[in-house]
């Protein structure tokens, strides 16, 4: 009942006791039927049109005004509620005002796909606006879009039907600008060149748009190209260019570049870019075609490739390299990927087939969105398009060309201001561009002649075997009837006719011939003869590849298969099919395309694609075409569109359309529009039900379900059939689909088939059409986006005028439409969690192999049930485990993570369909298994798939049920090594380089190892492993406050010149201050909670001042009682009471949860020993007494453990009182052996003494042991002195069963412990995670934690990182991200092939002496010591410290590489020394694999033989290059930079000082040289 109210709005409050804090504040008295939960609707009476719906969240008794209702204020702003006006408020139902798609935007935030589904999960039946910011378990996002029934609204509720998109506008962004020979013509018009329209046109509009929308996404931006050069054979090149040229399928030879102009930056704004970007476009030509011209040394004759002809699929192959790793290197402040390439073609390109299905799979497996961006005037044919190298062209008589249309690929043609202009003076702008022999021609109209027929080609005329085109023509677009002849002869037409024998006849026979759209298709029937598989998946075989002579076939289109299927049944016998067939030409079966004998043995293949008719090809349905579907919002018919490409449907002007085709596809179009009428096929109402004829439904394209957007099997009465060439097989992510499944997309020949009405109007008249929602219609007057024209009197009858649709009010004479879907391209959305495709029954039996497991919780923790535990201090350590419904949820979770999506509309679906284990052939004997267990308790089942993978989770009670679809013939792995130049920011020239693309093997994720991990939480027998795949994130604790660093930033403020080698080593007394500031960050890690009197301020023993406490000190304890002299001759007892002592005794930690009492941190200890007791003068004396203590059972380690020695550093030890002391060394009853897993210990090696009276030149100590960071493990290794040594029991298997992970996979330099990620148990389920770090501190040396998770929330773990960032700068560090390898090769696996470490050489020549090199007296290894110790002089001059401890000669090898890198006090640049062993001149023998033998420091040494040279990796290497390594750390952003940090210009003038002093500018490296050699005196 509507209700008149007079409006009021007030102000959110957010206080938890305020009722202010809701949205809308409503008197139960005057809405006596609304209740907390319903949805009530609010509009003007004047205003109807501005209508709110609001859903009520509670019913106060506070708010008692009678005739009021309170509106938040925003919320009345957006919709324009005046207040204290009258409005109407009524109730109304949730269903009616439902919405079929919600757009959601955040930013500044990471969510995983599992995040997306708890979200989704937690907001339905909740009413939304537009606007309105959620939040839910820390993910805040923001209500961007919503649709319904075909329009935008501005409110409604969420149902389980509404699709949820994400988009982030804080996303990776890769940037692809092609630098083709076409960037350097004029656009159509002639006033720009296309590199400016690039530029300063659509670059300039993006970063716009960027800057409207708040956008701050991580962006790559990269100039690629492929140079061509005219040579004969490779003998051409100078020895120094071969190691990079390759030579492609038809002969020429080339080179493909790559300009790296910003890499992972972060700007808002992008002006200083962009003029670097012009500056790099005007010289990029030239610089490339001249890159390798050297004096002496011949050339051939480069010139860049055309558009068509460049490395497109290798680009896009390059940043799917970088987004596989997406789980690597885990940033918290951003979500999304997208690759953009822009080109200055049409969007036609020659690739390689086998790439080509490479990069369709990875693309369409990692869910990743790539958008083209086409500089060019659209072409009258579908796009992108792309045309398969034809490698066997010199061997055939090849006429016809191969094509495929990726439908994984968004698109958008870019129109310029000029066009825009242009179109507004009622400018015809042509669509087509001429080729450049057409204005050769006319330029030269003299040299037109007719080309002779050449003499010595007549002895082969007769053999020569001509082909009527035109009836080939005839032929070769054409689709089978239905109703041709069934029973009639095998013979084609064509073969019925003679073949012409001479030139002269067969012109004579040759007539032109005019084609309609609707001229009728004439097929006929070919014999069954192998078996054929079912049509849903590709079976693949060996016989044939690629390089045979056998027919090249098309990706995507098959031939037509026509199942008679019975009345009765859904299951129709093999025999009642019968299959039609075509004659093609080109690639799939022409004569022309074999070689001459064999040119009527030609075998069917598939279809050819028609470029310019894509619509009226049919295409196999797959789960890969539906992937994101989900994606698109639907138009009011119900077909998922793309809103930046223009549809010829138009519901109020479709009469004038019709008007307009021809005749036959006026009836078409006609059909089509009625079927869309019919109750079965409209989605009016999602409970409507299917009202067609049983007869109807039994399609063998599937099963037509009752929920209409759900799409079951592949397979209709023209469905195609399974390819069994290989090449076909591997694309397994082809145009989908068959004619029949959706309800309700809008085609133009889908209810006609060879130019005849079909009989029934039913699904399988419904065709899947071009484009990525594969529900869409091509044709030549679709562009993307409206076109821009006059909105007033438009004249023009042309048909690439189209009807106004919109008026925009603003503008003046005409209306703009979306040229380019700025959507995507601003805030791209991530990959749908939901999708609608489930092979049908018949496949599922003929093509996929079942697999089943069962998880039952209850057995697999039966030890925690058996034994739970009863303290708080047991729950402490042994969480409890999962119940079935949070675990059922959670693989559900992991799936998404992974790449799954949620097949809806399952339920219904497959009860009638589905292959029950025990009832299947193959698993006779597990079904009495299976119904052995009572099913009482929940009962839910949920079906997911990625690719040609399903998987069923169903939980019945307390099991959980997994059952595993793959397919019966696994798609074989297919690599593509690659070779190329690139060049990063601030290298001075192009590096070679390799990489490799493979699609991944997904049926080989080993799920049932993960599901058992999920069930024990981490913490039995399964731990993380690097094939599951889990997100890491690596972070440096450093120390901040250095003065160095503000000096440099303030002179780069003011302008002045300052040296950066001007960081000097620390005192001693900050070196302790670190130590003391670190002990406080471990408390923070491990959540010890103490106050300012548990923790006393200490003094130093490294401060330079006496180690007897105070005056201050002995006169307050005097006062207290009699002071006492503490001695190590005093017995333990008496010490121990000392300690005990609350006013001058040890700093005890407060009692809290999982530690006893009286505990304390050996580090402390230590120097309250040094501070208290006379004899001990340093800390070895302190840990020495420490341990007599220990030794007499006076203190023990808080574990419990007796065998646990005493370490100096973050050790928790406490003092044992009488009773608990353990009578015998034996492990006591009181030992904790998971104590390990939960606390964070770490040993700090001590300072001894100061570096600067250290004489560097003439000591024999590694720069390790000159710094104090040596680890010696002879009597230093924490595993020994922890009592877990390979003989020790307890550490881990004590439990009996389980197994302590954390010390299993501990190492010597590194540790593990759990982390509690929900402190504040604002999740919404149970989260958790580890963290791997280093087992050593030095104040000399970085901090690492590593954090690894698979069940964690982004928001929540991310916000817990961000505490312990402030808890770090309160202690002197900061806390910052960086990658898990700085120095990663561009060649490695899981790397970035467009991002390599700097080499930046040391002119140690410059250092000799009357000819010696420096250290000549030296023999090998004394040379190299010396070397390292000068090079390591000089990165720490320069503010940079060692990434971690050293470690004893006998375990060397294994920390070389990390014992040489260094990382920058601000965070922000890495170093590394390579091993400067001087060799002999020796051959270094390169392989075409990366995957070499080589160690990491033999390819890092070849990368540097490479470096800023054009001297190929074979070439005789005559001498060693000395040098550093110099990278960034891409993955400090802006909200990790502080003024300790620096920004991007102080980095800037480290590495131009850094360079300037190692190439001893200014004599700086020799004057160094001088002070090095003279502290030896």
């Amino acid at each position: 009942m509507a209700k008149t109210l007079n409006l009021r709005v007030h102000k959110r409050s957010y206080s938890e006791n305020s009722n202010l804090n809701e949205e809308i504040l409503i008197n139960q008295k005057d809405v006596s039927d609304v209740v907390v939960g319903d949805v009530v609707e609010i509009y003007h009476i004047e205003d109807e049109e501005s209508r709110l719906l609001l859903q009520v969240a509670s019913l106060s008794d506070e708010f008692q005004q009678k005739g009021i209702v309170s509106i938040e204020q925003s919320i009345a702003t957006t919709f324009q509620l005046r207040a204290y006006k009258d409005v109407i408020v009524k109730k109304v139902d949730p269903k009616s005002v439902s919405l079929d798609l919600v757009e959601m935007l955040f930013k500044d935030q990471y969510f995983s796909r599992s995040d997306f589904w708890r979200l989704r999960n937690g907001i339905i039946d909740s009413c939304v606006y537009l606007n309105k910011k959620i939040e839910h378990a820390e993910m805040r996002p923001q209500v961007m879009e919503m649709w319904s029934r075909g329009e935008r609204v501005m409110c409604g509720t969420i149902t389980e039907e509404t699709r949820i998109v994400y988009r982030s506008s804080t996303a990776v962004v890769q940037i692809f600008i092609q630098m083709s020979s076409e960037m350097w013509d004029f656009d159509i018009l002639g006033e720009d060149l296309y590199f400016e329209k690039a530029l300063n046109g659509f670059l300039t509009d993006l970063f716009a748009k960027w800057k409207e929308q708040n956008c701050l996404h991580d962006v790559t931006i990269v100039l690629f190209s492929r140079t061509f050069y005219k040579a004969q054979s490779l003998e051409d090149f100078p020895d120094y260019m071969r190691d990079c040229i390759v030579c492609d399928y038809k002969g020429r030879y080339y080179q493909d570049f790559y300009r790296i102009v910003v890499q992972n930056e972060r700007y808002d704004d992008w002006t200083t870019t962009m003029m670097l970007l012009r500056k790099l476009c005007n010289t990029y030509k030239d610089k490339i075609l001249n890159y390798h011209r050297q004096r002496g040394h011949k050339v051939p004759v480069a010139y860049n490739s055309r558009a068509a002809q460049g490395n497109f699929l290798e680009t896009l192959n390059m940043s799917l390299n970088l987004f596989e790793g997406y789980y690597i290197d885990r940033n918290f402040d951003r979500t999304g990927k997208v690759a953009v390439v822009i080109t200055p073609g049409a969007g036609v390109f020659e690739v390689d087939r086998e790439l080509a299905n490479i990069t369709k799979q990875r693309t369409i497996d990692c869910g990743v969105g790539s958008d083209l961006v086409c500089m060019g005037e659209q072409p009258l044919h579908a796009a992108p398009l792309f045309k398969f190298h034809n490698k066997h062209a010199k061997n055939s008589l090849e006429v016809g060309d191969d094509y495929n249309i990726p439908h994984w690929m968004n698109h958008s043609f870019y129109i310029s201001k000029s066009q825009i202009k242009a179109r507004l003076q009622g400018s015809f702008i042509p669509r087509i561009k001429p080729p450049p022999e057409f204005f050769e021609a006319q330029r030269r109209p003299g040299d037109r002649k007719l080309i002779a027929h050449s003499p010595n080609q007549s002895e082969d005329e007769d053999n020569f075997p001509f082909v009527d085109y035109d009836e080939y023509d005839a032929q070769i677009w054409k689709l089978p009837t239905p109703n041709s002849t069934r029973f009639g002869s095998l013979k084609s037409p064509y073969h019925a006719r003679r073949e012409p024998q001479t030139l002269a006849e067969a012109k004579q026979i040759k007539k032109p011939r005019k084609r309609n759209v609707s001229d009728e298709y004439s097929s006929f029937v070919i014999e069954k003869g192998e078996r054929r598989g079912s049509p849903a998946i590709n079976i693949p075989t060996l016989a044939r590849s690629s390089s045979t002579e056998d027919v090249s076939s098309s990706v995507g289109c098959y031939p037509i298969v026509k199942k008679i299927s019975s009345k009765e049944s859904n299951n129709s016998s093999e025999t009642e099919e019968t299959y039609f067939s075509r004659r093609i030409v080109g690639s799939a079966e022409s004569p022309v395309g074999y070689s001459r004998r064999h040119i009527h043995q030609a075998k069917s293949r598939r279809a050819l694609i028609n470029p310019f008719a894509p619509s009226r090809m049919q295409f196999k349905m797959t789960s890969n075409r539906r992937r994101w579907v989900h994606a698109f919002p639907t138009d009011p018919q119900g077909a998922a569109v793309q809103t930046h490409h223009f549809h010829v449907y138009n519901k109020k002007g479709s009469s004038a359309l019709l008007e307009k085709l021809s005749r036959e596809s006026a009836k078409m179009s006609q059909l089509s529009m009625d079927m869309k009428k019919q109750p079965s096929f409209t989605v009016q109402d999602s409970s409507e039900k299917c009202s067609e004829p049983s007869s109807l439904n039994r399609a063998a394209s599937g099963l037509v379900t009752e929920e209409k957007e759900f799409y079951v099997g592949s397979v209709d009465s023209c469905k195609s059939i399974s390819p069994t060439s290989s090449l076909q097989n591997l694309e397994r992510f082809g145009h989908s689909s068959s004619l029949g499944s959706t309800n309700y997309s809008s085609t133009m020949d889908g209810g006609l088939q060879g130019g005849r009405v079909l009989r029934h109007k039913t699904r399988e008249n419904r065709s899947y059409l071009w484009g990525p929602t594969g529900e869409q219609e091509w044709s030549p007057d679709m562009t993307t986006g409206q076109d821009w024209f006059p909105a007033h009197g438009c004249q023009t009858e042309s048909r690439l005028i189209k009807p106004i649709l919109t008026a925009d009010i603003h503008s003046q004479n005409f209306c703009a439409g979306i040229s380019v879907d700025w959507k995507s391209l601003t805030m791209p959305a991530s990959l749908p969690i939901t999708t609608d495709y489930f092979p049908d029954k018949r496949s599922l039996e003929n093509d996929y192999t079942v697999s089943q497991y069962t998880l039952i919780p209850e057995d697999v923790n039966s030890e925690y049930y058996s034994s739970p535990p009863v303290s708080e201090d047991d729950r402490f350590y042994r969480r409890k485990p999962l119940l079935v419904t949070e675990l059922f949820r959670e693989l559900i979770s992991q799936r998404l993570a992974q790449g799954f999506q949620i097949i809806t509309k399952m339920k219904a679906t497959m009860r009638s369909q589905e292959t029950l284990v025990g009832s299947s052939p193959q698993y006779p004997l597990t079904s009495s298994l299976i119904r052995a267990r009572p099913r009482s308790g929940p009962q839910e089942e949920i079906y997911l798939s990625i690719g040609l993978i399903f998987h069923k989770l169903t939980l019945s009670g307390q099991t959980i049920q997994v059952t595993q679809y793959r397919p019966r013939h696994e798609q074989r792995q297919l690599k593509y090594l690659y070779r190329y130049r690139f060049q990063v920011p601030d290298s001075l020239g192009y590096d070679i380089s390799t990489s490799e693309f493979r699609n991944e093997k997904l049926e080989n994720y080993n799920w049932n190892y993960l599901d058992q991990y999920i069930c024990t939480r981490g913490e039995g027998d399964y731990g993380l492993l690097d094939p599951l795949k889990y997100w890491r994130a690596r972070f440096f604790l450093l120390p901040c406050n250095n003065p160095a660093t503000k000096k440099i930033i303030e002179g780069n403020d003011r302008r002045l010149f300052h040296r950066c080698d001007i960081y000097k080593t620390k005192s001693k007394q900050e070196l302790q201050q670190l130590i003391s500031g670190f002990v406080r960050f471990l408390e923070t890690l491990n959540k010890i909670r103490r106050t300012a009197q548990t923790r006393r301020p200490k003094q130093h023993s490294g401060d330079n001042v006496s180690t007897t406490p105070s005056t201050d000190q002995q006169t307050a304890q005097t006062s207290q009682k009699e002071a006492v002299v503490l001695s190590t001759s005093m017995p333990s007892s008496k010490l121990v009471e000392a300690m005990r002592d609350p006013q001058t005794g040890l700093p005890m930690i407060p009692k809290q949860t999982g530690l006893p009492e009286n505990c304390f941190i050996a580090e402390e200890a230590v120097d309250w020993c040094i501070q208290n007791i006379q004899e001990v003068k340093d800390v070895g004396a302190g840990i020495h007494l420490m341990q007599r203590l220990q030794d007499e059972h006076y203190v023990c380690h808080s574990s419990g453990n007796a065998h646990h020695k005493f370490i100096h550093g973050f050790y928790l030890y406490n003092i044992v009182s009488p009773k608990d002391k353990p009578k015998s060394d034996m492990y006591g009853p009181v030992y904790n052996y998971l104590f390990q897993n939960e606390w964070c210990e770490v040993s700090i090696l001590p300072v001894e003494r100061e570096r600067s009276e250290i004489a560097l030149f003439t000591t024999d100590e590694s720069p390790c042991q000159v710094s104090e960071l040596w680890v010696d493990q002879s009597c230093n290794d924490w595993r020994t002195l922890s009592g877990i040594d390979s003989g020790a029991q307890g550490w881990g298997q004590l439990a009996g069963s389980r197994v302590n992970l954390c010390a299993i996979k501990a190492t010597l330099t590194h540790k593990y412990v759990h982390v509690e990620v929900d402190v504040n148990n604002r999740s919404d389920r149970p989260e958790w995670a580890s963290a791997r770090y280093h087992a050593y501190y030095s104040p000399n040396a970085a901090f690492e934690l590593q954090i690894q998770w698979m069940v964690a929330t982004g928001s929540i773990l991310g916000d817990l990182v961000t505490t312990w960032g402030r808890k770090a700068q309160a202690c002197g560090f900061h806390l910052l991200p960086v990658p898990g390898d700085p120095f990663a090769l561009p060649s490695a696996p899981d790397s970035d092939p467009l991002r390599g470490p700097i080499f930046v050489p040391l002119d140690i020549a410059s250092l000799s002496q009357g000819g010696k090199a420096i250290f000549h007296e030296l023999d090998s290894d004394a040379k190299s010591k010396k070397l390292f110790h000068f090079q390591d002089e000089i990165i720490k001059r320069y503010g940079f410290m060692p990434i971690n401890v050293c470690v004893s000669p006998t375990h060397r090898h294994d920390q070389t590489d990390d014992q040489q890198q260094y990382i920058h006090c601000t965070g922000g640049m890495f170093s590394l020394i390579e091993s400067s062993h001087l060799v002999s001149p020796k051959v270094v023998k390169t392989t075409p694999s990366r995957f070499s033998k080589k160690s990491a420091g033999e390819l890092r040494k070849d990368y540097i033989a490479r470096q800023n040279s054009n001297t190929s990796s074979s070439d005789v290497v005559t001498k060693n290059k000395t040098g550093f390594l110099w990278s960034w750390n891409f993955m400090s952003s802006k909200r990790w930079r502080s003024p300790n940090t620096g920004d991007e210009s102080f980095q800037d003038k480290m590495l131009a000082d850094f360079r300037q002093f190692c190439a001893n500018e200014n004599n700086r490296l020799t004057e160094f040289w001088n002070d090095f050699k003279m502290s030896a005196l």
